[in-house]
């Protein structure tokens, strides 16, 4: 699934049913590793389906693990330790800091080398408080600078039992050595102040290992004795926690909802965000279900800034800081200052999380500083929209969603590198629009349909409007002369009405930087006065348009928006697009670019592009109207995105 790259949200419309989170993404990496480890074949069901676990689900498999999905839904990994091997190519991570380190715990019990890398943001994460402990253990772990940036070679094997406490609360760091620990001499003790997410200590204790957990003032000492066996456990994966912040937060603070959360993980130090947002007055209710997962319930006022009061919140309440962005939008919408103490750990997360939040709240409309390891929000009466960059941070990304939705009731706001979501939460916006309705109001995916006649620079500015924005570029046209090109090709007339609209109907066709209709190549053919002069009528074809609209509307589906030119693609295939242009010049400057056709042949084509029955060529009640005569590109393209 395809995330929108740009997200369009109008504000102020309320959030109203139910909607289910991915798997917990903390317990689907640990499910993955165990599954590896274990003797036999494990089923996992409900596995985030995000890119996150996905290069864990690779990692593995480059190791030896054999990986399917099996037709219940569930993913087989048949694992253990005599199946893994040395990778023969360094393991990518992505963007994965979990992958990351709970690897290089896993592959620290291994006497062969692994190198582990990851992507631009990833990189510049420090690995040091995992390469220590590691070392220690007699793992030899390399990587770039003194914080030991990746990416990381790991030298594992023979391997001691240590007691280490560690600096900072990190469940990934906790992990890594009790990974490490399974393949160890002697026991590994980790002790750490604050409590953090207790995933694996669970799920190794499912699997008989040996472990205690005992308290240790605020936070508590975990003891691992070594097993070199884990026998294969059935996985079922709850709701992530993690992920449900940002729909309860938006009950809580987008005007006159109600949000149902359902199948979530209520385990330890992973529900710490409803206290704080009850503490500060919302109407958040916690249902434990049956099989150990729990329905969150939150209700907003017509008013919710009126209900919501500041507070204080320490660190220790939300342990991994993940659900910070969405309680800062509800800081956002309370009445006073809300104070997120020790939050500096922020400062190394997929960005410079404490400074996105930052910039993320004061775009919005309230108020907010940093002051060390503390940040400060003010709250604002009323949000406004907003035009907000989540720099490929998927936490950032669907909290500036919810601060859309909570804006003043109308305003839009415009979301982009939206699809760092795919991370973690692939179909968010989808759940999201799903709360909302699912009317033109909800949330989507950003489409910019320019139409216009022929000549009047759509493709032009099309790629020049998709080059800047970093999205998708569809040429319909390309589309139908593909369809005329093949018809021509076999010898049917383009106006045999039922033969060429068969064609149109079961054809594959790819429009890219290359043009390919049922495996054959036609980019140079369908710019040809033989394709020119057929392609009217197989485009005034009206079962051909039907196939083809379907078509168009699913590539903007799969390429998570994107920018569509054609003759019909405001008034007919994307009538909800958010930004339509209609480009238009004169006869002489068009057959000037044209080249290939006089003004008289450019008048024919208009006639019959826009008296077809079907789907004519019609400038959109809400286009804007371009005269691109005598402009310059950058020029008419500059006007373009200012209607953004």
């Amino acid at each position: 699934m395809t995330a929108p790259r740009i997200l369009v949200v109008q504000g102020g419309v309320a959030c109203r049913g139910s909607v289910r989170t991915p798997g917990e993404k903390s317990i689907s990496h640990r499910a993955v590793l165990f599954a590896a480890l274990a003797e036999g074949t494990s089923a996992i069901y409900g596995l985030s389906d995000g890119a996150d676990v996905a290069a864990t689900l690779a990692a593995v498999e480059a190791m030896g693990a054999q990986v399917e999905r099996a037709s219940d839904g569930s993913v087989r990994i048949r694992g253990g330790r005599s199946r893994l091997h040395q990778p023969d190519h360094p393991l990518d991570c992505g963007n994965s800091g979990t992958s990351m380190r709970l690897l290089a715990g896993v592959v620290a019990g291994f006497a062969w080398e692994t190198t582990l890398l990851g992507d631009e943001s990833l990189s510049a994460r420090p690995m040091d408080r995992v390469a220590e402990p590691l070392a220690r253990m007699g793992a030899t772990v390399e990587g770039r600078g003194d914080d030991c940036r990746p990416p990381l070679r790991v030298r594992g094997g023979a391997l001691q039992g240590i007691d280490w406490t560690t600096e900072v609360a990190s469940a990934q760091v906790k992990s890594a050595i009790l990974l490490a620990g399974l393949a160890a001499v002697g026991p590994t003790v980790v002790r750490e102040a604050v409590t953090t997410r207790a995933h694996t200590e669970e799920m190794l204790a499912e699997a008989g290992v040996r472990l205690s957990v005992e308290p240790w003032g605020d936070g508590r000492v975990v003891t691992l004795h070594p097993s070199a066996l884990l026998p294969v456990t059935p996985r079922h994966v709850p709701g992530d926690p993690s992920a449900s912040a940002f729909f309860v937060v938006a009950g809580c603070v987008v005007p006159d909802s109600r949000v149902e959360v359902e199948g979530i993980y209520r385990g330890p130090a992973r529900l710490g965000y409803i206290s704080v947002l009850q503490r500060m007055g919302a109407q958040v209710t916690v249902t434990p279900a049956p099989d150990g997962t729990a329905t969150i319930t939150a209700t907003s006022a017509a008013r919710p800034h009126d209900t919501l009061t500041a507070t204080t919140v320490a660190a220790a309440e939300i342990p991994s800081l993940d659900e910070i962005p969405a309680l800062a939008v509800a800081a956002a919408m309370a009445r006073g200052t809300t104070v997120f103490s020790d939050v500096g750990e922020l400062r190394v997360k997929e960005v410079d999380r404490l400074a996105a939040v930052v910039a993320m709240v004061q775009a919005f409309g309230a108020t907010a500083h940093v002051e060390g390891d503390t940040l400060s929000i003010t709250g604002a009466a009323a949000l406004h929209g907003a035009r907000f960059d989540s720099q490929g941070d998927h936490r950032m990304a669907m909290a500036a969603a919810v601060a859309a939705l909570a804006a003043v009731p109308g305003e839009r706001s415009l979301i982009t590198g939206f699809g760092a979501v795919e991370t973690s939460y692939p179909r968010f916006a989808d759940d999201l629009a799903h709360l909302t309705g699912d009317d033109p109001l909800a949330p989507r995916a950003l489409v910019i349909a320019i139409d216009g006649p022929a000549g009047a620079g759509k493709s032009t500015v099309s790629k020049a409007v998709a080059a800047h924005l970093g999205l998708d570029r569809l040429d319909t046209g390309a589309m139908y002369r593909s369809v005329a090109a093949r018809a021509l090709a076999l010898d049917i007339p383009p106006d045999d009405h039922d033969a060429v609209a068969a064609l149109a109907a079961g054809a594959e066709i790819e429009v890219g930087a290359r043009v390919v209709i049922d495996g054959h190549d036609v980019t140079g053919v369908i710019r040809s006065p033989e394709v020119g002069r057929a392609v009217s009528d197989v485009a005034a074809n009206a079962d051909v348009r039907s196939a083809l609209v379907l078509r168009q509307r699913a590539w903007a589906k799969a390429h998570g928006g994107g920018v569509v030119e054609g003759r019909d693609i405001g008034s007919v295939v994307f009538p909800h697009a958010q930004v339509k242009v209609y480009l238009t010049a004169s006869p002489e400057e068009r057959a000037r670019r044209r080249r290939d056709e006089s003004p008289a042949g450019v008048a024919r084509r208009d006639r019959i592009d826009s008296t077809r029955a079907a789907s004519p060529l019609a400038e959109a009640d809400d286009a804007h109207r371009l005269d691109t005569t005598g402009r310059s590109v950058q020029d008419v393209v500059e006007e373009v995105l200012s209607w953004l």
